[in-house]
């Protein structure tokens, strides 16, 4: 059912988020890890928003430039969910990096000159912590990680995949361009929202979260990516 103007009889409905939810109880679901339902709810929505982005690409037609900024958003936000997932999935397998101590105080030292170059030693006081603090991991970081251990399976071609996409996801900052035609325009193809949706067919509607057929067919909207020959 194509999406409706309003005022026009019937209604578009994605996959609702109490059946995705449900779906993502499968993995998602405590060992220590914080706010499991509101984690759960968020990826559900945002799987939710990609679903919605891929029906209006069916039914409406869109300039080169909105047809792009589309692909921009749904690689943002794919990332984002795979990015979320990682989080929980490194933290639950006990593969987080923590520190044991913690600056306090910082002191800037004096500039000295040596061969024609100014040089300058800062010292740091740091305070032994009474547990182990979870270090911050950054997308890179998640992913290196994840494929050391396998978290999202043992395809290859997945983490490849992902670290493509990984410098996409710091485009939502629009300030960081790198050369006069270093704009979303020129930086977000097709290819790349194919690779995006391959990557959220694999984690989701594959074995990772082992779903029924029924949950299978959530994500029939992605199948078509799947047949394209890479």
């Amino acid at each position: 059912m194509p999406l409706k103007r309003k005022g026009e009889d019937g209604n578009w409905l994605p996959t609702s988020i109490d059946r995705l939810d449900a779906l993502l109880s499968n993995v998602i679901f405590g060992h220590g890890y914080g706010h499991i339902y509101a984690l759960r709810r968020n990826i559900a929505y945002n799987l939710q928003h990609v679903q919605y982005l891929e029906q209006t690409l069916i039914d409406l037609k869109l300039t080169t430039v909105l047809l792009t900024q589309t692909w921009k958003t749904q690689i943002i936000v794919g990332c984002g969910i795979i990015e979320s997932l990682l989080h929980y999935l490194i933290v639950v397998s006990g593969n987080q990096s923590s520190i044991d101590w913690e600056v306090t105080q910082e002191f800037t030292g004096v500039n000295k000159k040596i061969n024609n170059k100014l040089y300058r030693i800062d010292s740091v006081v740091k305070e032994k912590l009474d547990a182990p603090k979870p270090l911050p991991m950054t997308f890179d970081a998640m992913l290196k990680k994840a494929e050391s251990k396998r978290l999202i399976g043992n395809d290859q071609a997945l983490y490849g995949k992902l670290k493509r996409l990984r410098p996409l996801r710091n485009r939502v900052h629009l300030q960081e361009i790198g050369q006069p035609v270093d704009h979303d325009f020129n930086a977000f193809t097709y290819e790349d929202k194919r690779l995006m949706m391959q990557v959220l067919h694999a984690v989701f509607a594959e074995l990772l979260f082992n779903p029924t057929a029924e949950q299978r067919a959530y994500f029939d909207y992605l199948d078509k990516y799947m047949l394209e020959v890479d």
